[in-house]
């Protein structure tokens, strides 16, 4: 490897195969260093990464926070994984192509907004290999059942039509409880100053005209998106200061040139509404203030006010529908203005713009936690509408008494039941709650409704405004378990919802996705997925005991590799102090050369080679460190 490599100059053209390559020579030149420390500054001195970019600016152990401490040792071991690489280089390429492009102004021509054509073309290679891929994968449960990743996917998120429902249907809660609560409707356009944009309109319209902004100040898509973001951040804690309670929704839009800019749908108390609206106009005119048309471009701000026979709500959502759609696929949008295109061709080019600057193009902010009510949504109330049926249908007063038990989540009645049953040798009575029992422990019999509360049930019939009220008064937690990742961490994975009354479970284990068993691409290939076929994810499954020694070892392994630093950092302050010009020292050097001539006179000694200081105070200091290292790490 050529020590003077560019990595970001050759980022910029690198294609997808190119990366993967790279990924792979990163991989086996890392895999030759064993130390943790030398590992990251041999990847840093050759620009590989950058530590700034994720908050640590050196390497020096002591004047790390512990939680930069763990993100270098979570580093230090990714960084010889080529698949690691490889996603990495693949991200960076393309936002480095992206913003060559965005510096010389691609995206003003026409049929070329938001994003440069080669980068569009790029997702959508991307995206036809991901679906080629889902749709030769298969998960596989303990049981034997077979689900196709395809269906998976297409029952998630990460299908638009399910995305854009389930905002809609977030959307309209929200509005619906705003209303209830008095609060007001603003629509707000936030926008960067104009030294933050690479082009500029001239013209009116409909006939305006895009040409390089010459008051540019060389700022990148991800440096606007960024601003934004930390002027959103003071005005929150304005508002924290001010107790000013507020909601919404937040969209993240480009401009035509690719700059990005939001769109607010804000609910405020009546009030607090000039207060707040002064803070955000404050904020974000704080910057460049004098600017041309700052007050009218930059901050815009309309109160949200429904026609005759409608209310807040129905305008509200109206608005938010139109940006949902216009960001997502485009469903029964006319047109759009921004780009000059149609809707689904704008709204394909924003959707890989976003995903390229790697932002969320949705945020809602002041409402209940949006996983709890996915994660509720998965529960069924089947197993209690039968047993309510088994009660009313079972002529036995003990099956009828264990399925009691069983709706209130109460295992102990079953249990009393069967006992008496065995006493009696009534075995007709002991096999179905014998059955009921298993059932219960297999997490096969929930009953939603006394376990979770309002809050499920609201989730469960999609009313967010409901659901909204119930996490207020009887909020939902979710509920992880530990398991251990690729790289040998202890991770937390979401398995299910919880109340104060018990938890329900959504995620079986033992799930396996099996790539490429359809089109015998990648036979073979499976992976352990703990989080149930909804939501496969590439995890090995470990039992309690092993992941508590497997955490004790991890914490053993950093305290050894701390140990090792401390003893190279002595070292290097010994050899220092060792350089340090003394009167003693210069003394015993004399003494010591003289009788070293002495006896090299007299034939006693031989004459060596002067040792090499500095070399051997290189190889002590990495001595010192190693060593300790490896004692530590053999009492492992």
């Amino acid at each position: 490897m050529n020590p003077k490599f560019n990595l970001q100059a050759w980022l910029e053209t690198a294609t997808d195969s190119e990366c993967r390559a790279k990924a792979k020579e990163f991989a086996v030149r890392c895999s030759n260093i064993e130390a943790p420390l030398e590992l990251l500054e041999m990847v840093v001195a050759r620009g590989w990464i950058v530590l700034p970019e994720h908050g640590v600016k050196h390497l020096d152990y002591k004047k790390m926070k512990p939680s930069q401490r763990r993100y270098v040792l979570e580093l230090a071991a990714r960084i010889k994984s080529d698949k690691w690489w490889s996603k990495r280089l693949r991200t960076l390429a393309i936002r480095a192509a992206e913003a060559r492009a965005y510096s010389y102004g691609i995206g003003m021509g026409k049929d070329q907004a938001y994003v440069s054509p080669w980068n569009l073309e790029r997702m959508v290679i991307r995206a036809q290999q991901s679906a080629v891929a889902m749709a030769e994968a298969v998960a596989i449960s303990p049981d034997g059942e077979v689900v196709d990743m395809a269906d998976v996917l297409a029952g998630s998120m990460a299908n638009g039509k399910n995305k854009r429902t389930e905002l809609i249907v977030r959307m309209k809660g929200m509005a619906e409880r705003a209303q209830e609560m008095g609060y007001r409707a603003y629509a707000i356009t936030l926008t960067a100053p104009g030294c933050y944009h690479r082009c500029t309109s001239v013209g009116e319209k409909p006939h305006l005209k895009l040409i390089l902004n010459k008051k540019w100040n060389g700022y990148s898509q991800q440096q606007t998106a960024s601003y934004l973001t930390q002027c959103w951040a003071q005005c929150r804690t304005q508002f924290s200061k001010a107790e000013i309670d507020f909601m919404g929704l937040r969209t993240l839009e480009p401009h035509k040139d690719g700059t990005p800019h939001w769109h607010l749908i804000f609910f405020v108390k009546p009030q607090h509404a000039s207060e707040a609206l002064k803070i955000i106009r404050d904020k974000y005119l704080q910057a460049e203030p004098n600017e041309k048309n700052a007050q009218k471009v930059r901050v815009k701000i309309d109160a949200i006010k429904p026609r005759k026979g409608q209310d807040m709500v129905y305008a509200a959502v109206a608005y938010a529908i139109a940006y949902i759609a216009k960001n997502i696929d485009g469903y029964k949008v006319d047109g759009d203005t921004e780009a000059g295109m149609s809707a689904i061709s704008g709204a394909q080019r924003a959707t890989v713009w976003a995903r390229i600057l790697g932002r969320r193009q949705f945020q809602m902010f002041g409402t209940a936690p949006v996983t709890p009510y996915r994660e509720s949504r998965r529960v069924r109330k089947d197993a209690e509408t039968l047993l309510e049926q088994l009660i009313a249908l079972d002529k036995e007063p003990a099956i009828a008494e264990a399925a009691r038990g069983l709706i209130d989540g109460n295992l102990q009645p079953c249990i009393t039941e069967a006992m008496k049953a065995m006493r009696s040798g009534r075995a007709d009575v002991l096999a179905p709650l014998t059955a009921l029992r298993d059932l219960h422990l297999d997490g096969q019999i929930v009953c939603p409704t006394r376990i979770l509360g309002s809050a499920w049930d609201a989730a469960d019939k999609g009313d967010f405004r409901a659901y909204m009220v119930a996490m207020e008064n009887d909020p939902l937690e979710l509920v992880k378990r530990e398991q251990i990742n690729g790289y040998g961490e202890v991770v937390a994975v979401i398995c299910g919802v919880k109340s104060q009354r018990g938890q329900v479970l959504t995620h079986k284990e033992g799930w396996k996705v099996q790539w490429g068993a359809k089109g015998k691409a990648r036979l073979g290939k499976t992976c352990q997925a703990q989080k149930g076929p909804f939501k496969g994810a590439s995890h090995i499954e470990y039992s309690p005991h092993e992941v508590a020694e497997m955490k004790r070892a991890q914490k053993q392994k950093q305290e050894a590799v701390f140990l090792g630093v401390a003893f190279a950092a002595e070292a290097k302050r010994k050899r220092r102090e060792r350089a340090k010009p003394s009167t003693l020292g210069h003394v015993a050097l004399t003494v010591s050369c003289t009788l070293d001539q002495a006896l090299n006179d007299k034939g006693i000694r031989k004459e060596k080679a002067p040792p090499d200081l500095s070399e051997r105070a290189r190889i002590n200091a990495q001595k010192y460190g190693a060593q300790a290292y490896l004692d530590a790490k053999n009492q492992i």
